[in-house]
């Protein structure tokens, strides 16, 4: 028993006519750009640097505040004499929350200096690395 596989002789159920090739794409007109087309290109590299240096001018703002609220805290602490039970220089407590805003200070000073000076020379003091992460320990102790 041979059977001839003749392409022209087998019948295909379940063959369909071929599918009509699917439209071009508009042309894009040079001249009358949409604003999808403004995605790339020197207005999106702009809006990036400007949206940029507002987050740099932003946190610095932010730091600032924070260096003023720390600051702040440790002058009213440091300066907590009311004498006799109220005088808070015989608790424990007090000396750890007065070398935890003296830290704080410190630490959210620096990164204010080290912010402003990065802003006005437009030179990395430090690889972004290394900044990201003095950063994240620096903010995890800074609590």
């Amino acid at each position: 028993m041979t059977t001839s596989h003749d392409p022209a002789t087998t019948e295909h159920a379940d063959s369909s006519p071929a599918a009509p090739p699917p439209p071009a794409p508009p042309a894009s007109d040079v001249e009358n750009q949409t604003a999808a087309s403004s995605t790339f290109g020197a207005p999106a590299i702009l809006r990036r640097w400007k949206r940029e240096d507002l987050l740099k001018r932003g946190s610095i703002g932010l730091r600032g505040l924070a260096l003023v609220c720390s600051l702040l805290s440790f002058v009213i602490m440091a300066c907590n004499k009311h004498g006799d039970w109220k005088n808070f220089d015989r608790y424990e407590e007090f000396r750890y929350v007065l070398g935890i805003a003296i830290l704080s200070t410190l630490y959210t000073g620096c990164q204010v200096l080290r912010q402003i000076q990065e802003l006005y020379t437009g030179k990395e003091t430090f690889s972004r690395l290394n900044i990201a992460v003095f950063d994240f320990v620096g903010d995890q102790f800074d609590v």
